[in-house]
């Protein structure tokens, strides 16, 4: 006996040693994997894309008023030399009248021509010449014989002074005004060396003709891009490099509408300076270009501080008018309370008056009003009694309605007391057409026969749970048991050395181990459904148990003949519970999906994050059909077999329940024709 009892003592320290083991979770969880960075992450990226978009802005102002000038000038349907002749013949001109001023004497007799001289010497101007009326030239510069496209001769009518005696006068002279027709000749440098009008018009001439059609393109892939560096910025507001999700920035908390009158009022602004400055030609150009890029980068600014309030919901809250809204819910809330208050305490003090003093109170009000009546009534009808007879009559016809009311209303209360007295308690009250206290006291007695009737349920349930759970432990601690006393009497009766003492032992250890594992999970059971478990709340990724699992139960999955599927997510999902108690709610499962499976069939264990929580499922089909609702399947001793043939104990479930419920998370059960799915949630740390 004593070589059966160490070789039965040896086999229960394996057995233990090796369920520690498994039981035990990792302490060693691989490095999660670095994080890449998003683009949209990256503060490099959102500026160049800030930066960009302006550019665009400013080039898509640009190329429209270059495309509104080309088409007001006729660019496309003037040759280009005829154009040119335009822009230059628009200076020349200037040049012209300035050279007449110079070259022709004024009142005073002063000349001027080394200015003119001066002057054409720093001018794409090859030659030039003024003459007078008579043709006779008064002044020259250049080379007279320089050949150019481009000559503009113009003739000018001049007031000149003329020195003329006046009439009776002895030889005065006075200056008379005459006028005179002068003209100028102006032959330009076809190579344009200098850097003046001439040459700048002939510059932006190549240049109006040469992106004449190309500035459409131009606008379109401006567009294209501007729109693209937009988009990606409202995408990538609220994202910050190493940190998962949206963030709020520091604009965020601004009120929504105080930042948009800030931004309206800031436009408003430079609008009004750049009007008041009264802008003309490149200066007004530069303006509209520059205010362009400022405008678009103001509003993008804007769009995405939208886009970032939207991303992190409620972006109304944050608005000076929700909270003057929400401010006036709260006084008319505050207003609203003192008013129910007032009539709450009204309402209970005629409560409060018990019925026989709201009999007496309804009885003088009624003598009252009959008196007020009989004074009325005399004062009106003194001189035809026989209508205060009908009107007497009237009353207590109505009198009389009202106490026959009221007596059957009291019937029916003293009829619902009879029954219910009787045990009756599925006798209703009619409390239509009741009113004031026979109303409530007709509510009363049905609430009261329904909750008799929820209390005898509960009370039968809970006797029958009882009788359940008497007879469930018996049989399940009876089977092993006996198998022990009937093992251990067959070893007793042996003979030391017979060969069917090894294979007795092995079964009264196996039934020790399954008698033992009964105890432990009451005892568990007990404590995990009172709370008096210890739960050591620590961060665990549940996907390295969830993968453990599924190594440890892969045999006895193929030996059960079921396919496993595991889909987790790449990014490891981190919750706070017991490592050792969350194996165990695994551990439960698993065993309960061997048990119960359908052979020939998958397995599906999922892990993934969603709405903040980590979400566990387990998924089989079942062998046996489930006719039992999901509520009763995570009771006590209640096992999906109910002939109870199988070695389970019918707390496997409850267990995990309760050791869930322990690690603050919860276990949802769903039970679908032959589809048997656990849901486990556990909120999400990071």
């Amino acid at each position: 006996m004593k070589d059966i009892e160490q070789i039965g003592t040896q086999i229960e320290n394996e057995i233990a040693q090796v369920v520690t083991e498994a039981v035990e979770p990792p302490t060693d969880t691989p490095p999660a994997p670095k994080r890449k960075t998003k683009l949209t992450e990256r503060t490099a990226a959102k500026v160049t894309a800030f930066l960009l978009l302006m550019v665009m802005a400013m080039t898509l102002c640009g190329g429209t008023l270059a495309a509104l000038v080309f088409y007001n000038a006729d660019v496309y349907i003037t040759p280009e030399d005829d154009f040119k002749r335009e822009l230059l013949e628009g200076v020349a001109y200037n040049d012209i009248y300035n050279l007449i001023s110079w070259v022709v004497p004024d009142g005073e007799g002063r000349d001027r021509l080394e200015k003119a001289e001066a002057f054409c010497a720093n001018r794409n101007i090859a030659y030039a010449a003024v003459r007078d009326g008579t043709g006779t030239e008064l002044w020259h510069t250049g080379n007279a014989a320089y050949d150019s496209l481009w000559s503009f001769t113009v003739t000018y009518d001049w007031r000149d002074w003329e020195a003329q005696e006046a009439e009776g006068t002895d030889g005065e002279v006075t200056l008379q005004a005459v006028e005179n027709a002068y003209t100028a000749e102006l032959v330009l440098d076809d190579a344009f060396p200098f850097e003046d009008e001439y040459e700048l018009a002939n510059r932006l001439a190549d240049i109006a003709y040469a992106l004449r059609y190309w500035i459409y393109a131009i606008l379109a892939a401006a567009a294209l891009l501007a729109v693209a560096c937009y988009i990606f910025l409202l995408c990538a507001a609220g994202h910050r490099s190493g940190a998962d999700g949206v963030r709020p920035g520091w604009g965020t908390k601004l009120p929504f509408d105080l930042l948009t009158a800030a931004v309206a009022l800031g436009v408003f602004i430079g609008v009004e300076v750049v009007v008041e400055l009264w802008l003309s030609g490149p200066p007004l150009i530069a303006a509209l270009i520059l205010g362009t890029g400022a405008l678009a980068g103001v509003f993008t600014g804007w769009c995405m501080s939208l886009a970032l309030r939207v991303k992190l919901g409620g972006w109304w809250r944050n608005t000076l008018v929700c909270m003057a809204l929400r401010l006036c819910w709260k006084v008319l809330k505050m207003l609203g309370r003192g008013l129910r208050g007032f009539g709450c305490r009204l309402a209970e003090l005629l409560r409060g008056i018990p019925l026989v003093g709201k009999t007496a109170a309804a009885f003088f009000a009624l003598v009252f009003v009959e008196l007020v009546g009989l004074i009325f009534s005399l004062g009106v009808f003194w001189y035809a009694p026989e209508v205060l007879v009908l009107l007497w009559i009237a009353e207590k016809i109505l009198l009389f309605l009202l106490v026959l009311a009221a007596a059957l209303m009291c019937r029916r209360l003293l009829l619902g007391g009879r029954a219910l007295a009787a045990g009756d308690l599925s006798y209703q009250v009619d409390t239509k057409g009741m009113v004031l206290d026979f109303k409530s006291h007709g509510e009363d007695l049905n609430h009261i026969a329904q909750g008799m009737a929820a209390a005898v349920d509960q009370r039968m349930r809970s006797e029958r749970m009882k009788t359940e759970l008497i007879t469930n432990v018996s049989h399940d601690i009876k089977t092993p048991l006996t198998s022990i006393i009937n093992y251990a009497d067959l070893i007793g009766k042996e003979p030391k050395d017979s060969d069917k003492i090894p294979e007795y032992a092995a079964v009264l250890t196996r039934q020790s181990e399954r008698l033992k594992r009964l105890i432990e999970d009451l005892v568990e059971a007990s404590k995990a459904s009172t709370g008096n478990l210890e739960v050591d709340l620590a961060p665990c990724q549940p996907g390295v148990l969830l993968t453990q699992a599924a190594g440890e139960y892969e045999q006895r999955l193929k030996d059960a003949g079921l396919d496993l599927v595991t889909r987790q997510p790449e990014t490891p999902v981190t919750i706070l519970a017991d490592g050792r108690r969350l194996w165990r709610v695994f551990d439960n499962l698993m065993n309960n999906i061997c048990k119960y499976a359908q052979r020939g069939t998958r397995v599906y264990l999922s892990l993934e994050a969603a709405e903040g929580q980590a979400v566990i499922s387990f998924k089989n089909t079942s062998r046996a059909p489930l006719d039992i609702p999901a509520e009763e399947l995570l009771e006590r001793f209640v096992r999906g077999d109910a002939a109870r043939t199988g070695e389970g104990s019918g707390l496997g479930l409850s267990i995990a329940k309760s050791l869930t419920e322990l690690q603050r998370g919860t276990l949802e059960l769903t039970v679908d024709g032959d589809l048997f799915k656990v849901v486990l949630r556990f909120p999400i740390v990071s």
